[in-house]
């Protein structure tokens, strides 16, 4: 621990903070991502960097809050597999202190960010809070689950979320974590959210057990799934294995829908030519090859759903799986129990799973997906 707190690159003098939010060293300029990249309006003196990924005629927004050891460089290939594959527009919201954002991290500096965020969605964009999905990565689920308990949205999906950051300390440094400031605490906020909330914790979750996710799910009062695969971790890929996150998400949600118009941006939202870089700027970097290949990867054991759904509990069938196939078993609000086999190639196709579920009277948008690796514009057929 004394080791990551020395080692950490928040400008911080605060010891918690630095061990919090270790920013990585910036990987980006405001040069990069040429039309992608984006300055919000804050409260403070300084714009808010985003990252802006548009589908053409997409309903949904997708607000992305990462990691504590990312920043929007990092993970803009993951965003992009988002925008392509749920056929969502991405805002990325960038923290203080990470990447080009100027100040020091704290908890206040990250809410301010994600309510500029919000402000910019539905103020600016004039997009609706009922088109708006909120995704965190672990950090990032402070900030979701504090939009999420003043806002109802479409809904909120938290990977690998925390009860709050006087708990995660509980487990590295025992009764010390009592005399330290509490921060972001996710669980006493858990009962305010009114929006649709799917929670995905890994069971080899070592950094964040997957108690805290268990935890803020029981808390919930609003429509709920809890998602915890047997073999994910906490920096596993969420795209490795598409029953832990793909699935789960086309089930849940409506997704992908569609609006008649696209999301007009305004033109000084971009950076002008007289803004000077930061000194650090890598090329992108491309995640479709690697991710192919980790979605082609064996199955775990088994993978568990909890929480059903309003007219489904999915759960997935004991026993090893190939791995070009999932068996996922529905119950209807029928007490009706069916299975079916899907064949789900690199492609991630589910045709045969959405058929079976339309000639059972279930409700879904998702009637054949198809997404391609090698198109940054997507493909659904």
């Amino acid at each position: 621990m004394i080791h990551a707190i020395f080692n950490s690159k928040s400008s911080s003098w605060n010891l918690v903070e630095r061990l919090v939010f270790p920013a990585p060293k910036p990987t980006y300029s405001i040069q990069s991502f040429p039309g992608e990249l984006i300055l919000i309006p804050s409260e403070g003196d300084a714009d808010v960097p985003c990252l802006f990924l548009p589908f053409q005629q997409a309903r949904f927004l997708m607000m992305f809050f990462h990691a504590n050891a990312e920043d929007l460089d990092l993970v803009y290939n993951f965003c992009t597999i988002l925008r392509d594959m749920f056929q969502v527009n991405v805002l990325a919201v960038e923290y203080p202190g990470y990447g080009i954002c100027r100040g020091a991290c704290t908890e206040a500096g990250i809410l301010a960010n994600a309510e500029a965020a919000m402000e910019f969605a539905t103020d600016t964009l004039c997009i609706a809070n009922s088109d708006i999905l909120i995704l965190g990565r672990s950090l990032g689920t402070g900030p979701s689950i504090a939009l999420a308990a003043k806002y109802e949205v479409a809904g909120i999906i938290l990977v690998s979320p925390f009860t709050s950051i006087k708990e995660l300390f509980h487990l590295k440094v025992g009764r010390i974590a009592n005399f330290l400031e509490d921060r972001f605490e996710n669980l006493a906020l858990a009962p305010k959210i009114l929006s649709p909330t799917l929670i995905i914790h890994g069971l080899q979750d070592a950094l964040v057990p997957p108690e805290h996710g268990r935890k803020i799910y029981a808390a919930l009062l609003s429509r709920r799934m809890l998602v915890t695969p047997a073999s994910m971790t906490h920096n596993s890929s969420l795209l490795k294995d598409i029953g832990s996150f793909v699935v789960p998400m086309t089930r849940f949600f409506s997704l992908p829908d569609y609006a008649f118009e696209n999301v007009q941006l305004p033109e000084w939202v971009f950076p002008t030519a007289d803004m000077l870089p930061v000194n650090a700027e890598s090329p992108k970097k491309s995640f479709a090859k690697s991710c192919v290949q980790c979605c082609n990867g064996v199955k775990g054991a088994h993978e568990a759903i909890v929480e059903p759904v309003s007219l489904l509990r999915p759960r997935f069938e004991d026993g090893p799986q190939t791995p070009q196939s999932a068996g996922i078993r529905f119950e209807s609000s029928s007490n009706e129990d069916f299975s079916i086999q899907g064949n789900l190639p690199q492609e991630l196709t589910c045709d045969a799973e959405a058929t079976v579920l339309h000639a059972r009277g279930i409700t879904t948008k998702q009637v054949s997906q198809k997404y391609d690796f090698g198109s940054r514009k997507g493909a659904f057929g």
